[in-house]
């Protein structure tokens, strides 16, 4: 039997969505019996394959070498899946996007001026440069969902997008909403998929897996208010994982 060909390539990022990955020691060995690992970013930067049927990407398209392997792995790939937030929405990268002369001070300090950093002034989601087959939303990614989309695919499925809030999720779990212990949580306004482990650990959910499509965004930030956030915070909540203003 012939495995199907899976890659993974490694953009901009803290790149915690691998080691997450790594870390499903007791699901994954059952998925790499059935599939050939041909390229993993954290063993070897260069692609080595010729073709893929599935082609993770992580991180944001940060520079002209991110821009150049995401159209190399395109063009190789039958399938494309962005894989964690980063590629999904540009991430933490992107929050240099809204401010280019921020930007250049925060390289300046980090680096020094005599350090040249090549990179392009905005962080782009890796669907800005190529087309993606499915996104996969998570800071870091669910290792339960990697599995599940791995599996859906080789199956020949298209993997189930949840199209609702994160509170969805509080409520089958049972989890007690935190805006009633006066917590501020991002729950309402947040793609679900992650099965909502941060309420559940009382810990209050800042949109990681990006903005809902129809989330109600005023009602949100009248929440947020009501819970003694100013308005310039609330603008950062909304665009904390995509560097662009949500205008809803």
């Amino acid at each position: 039997m012939v495995k199907p060909k899976v890659a993974f390539f490694g953009m901009t990022s803290c790149k915690g969505c691998y080691f997450q990955l790594l870390l499903a020691n007791e699901k994954l060995p059952h998925v790499l019996e059935n599939i050939d690992v041909t390229d993993f970013w954290m063993l070897n930067e260069e692609p080595k394959g010729d073709c893929y049927d599935i082609a993770f990407i992580d991180g944001a398209v940060s520079n002209h070498e991110n821009a150049e392997l995401v159209r190399e792995v395109r063009e190789k790939a039958k399938y494309v899946i962005a894989f964690g937030t980063c590629a999904c929405l540009g991430g933490i990268p992107a929050l240099r996007n809204p401010d280019e002369k921020k930007h250049n001070a925060y390289h300046k300090m980090v680096y020094g001026k005599e350090i040249a950093i090549k990179s392009y002034p905005h962080a782009d989601p890796v669907h800005k440069h190529i087309h993606v087959d499915y996104k996969m939303f998570g800071c870091p990614i669910s290792e339960r969902e990697v599995v599940e989309v791995v599996r859906d695919m080789l199956l020949g499925k298209k993997p189930r997008e949840p199209d609702y809030p994160v509170c969805v999720e509080c409520k089958k779990n049972g989890t007690r909403c935190l805006f009633k212990d006066g917590v501020p949580c991002m729950g309402p306004v947040t793609n679900a998929g992650c099965d909502a482990p941060c309420p559940a650990s009382r810990t209050a959910c800042d949109g990681c897996r990006g903005p809902l499509d129809d989330g109600n965004w005023a009602e949100e930030a009248k929440l947020l208010e009501g819970h003694g956030i100013d308005k310039k915070h609330i603008a950062f909540m909304f665009s904390k994982y995509t560097g662009e203003k949500v205008e809803k």
